[in-house]
């Protein structure tokens, strides 16, 4: 029993030996031992820049400090005041640092505008000396708080605007606010360099604004800059405030569509002539003589978004004048002729300038025509011709009772020269309308403006498909409407307005 007891008192012994040498380890590890903590700059004097926004203005550097043995946790705050001032400033974006983060950088927009929110910079430009201190905090000991400060001398700027429009008679949008053009940081970290790529009117007006607001701040043409601009010209800007600066605008020598760069920080804009991606208006409108001055809607062509489409039957209406909106009810930004009176075979296009249009005389009247109008920047071009009307238009589709077989077995009834009509019944399915029969697939269609419409009762627009012609690209596209309500149905096509009437006969 004695030899049993001895053994369970040194087990006893030993595991608290263990223990306590466990313990000794886990205090030396939090014990921070007597550094004394010192703050550092890497500058004493800092010129801030906004051309360096997203570069480093300053370092700052602490040692740890001491948690004199505790083994308790560091934490750190660091303030920034004026240099002489007893008003605290809120630590640095309340942002508390740990004991593994022992340092801080400040970015030169950043420090710019702490300075200013904290109010110790309140006037731009000027030179503040500026003290930093950092506050070593021993978590559970407020008596035991240590701190260090360091001072140095900041030169502060006025940024420039975060944001930048363009508005003008020039631009797309003219004088209206609500149409002013958005342009884009280059680097969404270095503020004030601005880009945009916008169609401009030759002999019209542009400038930029700070907001979507005419009574905010503008930048027009400096007293020694060029308000006419060309291809690759790079020329000086001013910031309208107020009436002391002239308000100088910009024109373009020739209409077309430009990347303009404006750098707000050294005060230049500059313009280069640029072939655009997308075209420069989504929808453009037939206007004139023929549609007692309103606006109709052409259509985009489905292979080229750059040629726009219009067709119907003119008939006489006094001037016979036509033109081409870029806006509905707009008279500003058109596509005219290039001389007064154009005749209709006159393919040359202008955007905007002095008000010409094309002509279509009276004996020219009483027809069909297409128009096609092109425009691709540098390539603008007018294509108006008379359009004869097809003898014979069939359906076909496995929706139709001609199943996908040419010649069809389903053709429509002629209604007059332009308008053929079909009743019958359709199944489920897909359908079309062939113009020619043309057993090779490649001939003219009627088709529908998107693949996979639904085909159900309403008014439709629809496109003349000529795969007979190679220009247009047309050899691959098969646009098909879907009937997924079978039933007997009145189908009315106008070969001239290219609309689709359809009809669901209970």
């Amino acid at each position: 029993m004695r030899v049993q007891n001895i053994f369970f008192y040194l087990s006893v012994l030993l595991c608290c030996v263990f223990t306590l040498s466990s313990c000794s380890e886990d205090l030396a590890e939090t014990n921070k031992g007597y550094d004394v903590l010192t703050l550092t700059a890497d500058k004493e004097v800092i010129n801030l820049n906004e051309n360096d926004a997203a570069l480093t203005a300053l370092t700052l550097k602490w040692t740890s400090g001491t948690n004199y043995g505790t083994g308790a946790r560091l934490n750190y705050k660091l303030e920034l005041r004026e240099k002489g001032s007893t008003e605290p400033a809120e630590p640095l974006l309340n942002k508390r640092f740990n004991d593994q983060e022992l340092s801080y950088a400040f970015t030169v927009r950043e420090l710019n505008d702490y300075l200013h929110a904290a109010g110790i910079s309140l006037t731009y430009g000027e030179t503040v000396e500026v003290e930093a201190t950092v506050i070593a905090e021993v978590v559970g000991y407020e008596d035991y708080e240590q701190n260090s400060s360091v001072s140095f001398k900041v030169t502060t700027y006025e940024p420039v605007s975060e944001t930048l429009y363009i508005c003008g008679d020039a631009t797309e949008g003219g004088w209206y606010v609500e149409q002013m053009g958005v342009c884009s940081l280059v680097d969404n970290q270095q503020p004030g360099i601005f880009n945009i790529t916008a169609t401009l009117t030759e002999g019209k007006d542009f400038k930029f604004f700070t907001q979507m607001d005419f009574s905010s701040i503008a930048y027009v043409c400096a007293p020694d800059g060029e308000q006419i601009l060309s291809d690759g010209m790079t020329t000086n800007i001013i910031q309208k405030v107020d009436d002391t600066v002239d308000d100088l605008k910009f024109q373009v020598t020739e209409t077309g569509t430009y990347k303009l760069t404006i750098d707000l920080l050294n005060n230049t804009l500059n313009i280069v002539k640029s072939t655009p991606a997308a075209p420069a208006f989504n929808t453009l409108y037939f206007v004139g003589s023929f549609t007692n001055w309103t606006f109709k809607p052409m259509k985009q062509d489905p292979v080229n978004p750059f040629v726009f489409l219009y067709g119907d039957v003119f008939t006489w209406t006094p001037d016979g004048e036509f033109k081409f909106g870029t806006m509905d009810g707009s008279w500003d930004n058109m596509y005219m002729a290039t001389q007064d009176k154009a005749p209709y075979t006159d393919t040359n296009v202008k955007l905007g300038g002095t008000d010409q249009k094309w002509v279509l005389k009276e004996e020219e009247c009483g027809k069909a025509y297409k128009i096609r109008l092109d425009i691709t920047t540098g390539q603008e071009k007018m294509v108006m011709a008379p359009f004869e009307p097809y003898t014979e238009i069939s359906l076909i589709g496995n929706a139709t009772p001609a199943g996908w077989t040419l010649p069809s077995s389903a053709p429509m009834t002629k209604i007059n020269e332009y308008t053929y009509q079909w009743t019958g019944n359709l199944t489920a399915g897909e359908i079309k309308f062939t113009c020619d029969n043309q057993s090779d697939w490649m001939g003219a269609w009627f088709m529908a403006v998107e693949n996979g419409l639904t085909f159900e009762a309403g008014e439709y627009d629809m496109y003349w498909i000529d795969k007979t012609n190679p220009d247009y690209g047309y050899g691959s596209l098969d646009n098909k409407w879907v009937v997924t309500d079978p039933g007997n149905y009145t189908i009315t096509l106008n070969q001239a307005t290219e609309k689709l009437v359809v009809k669901k006969i209970d």
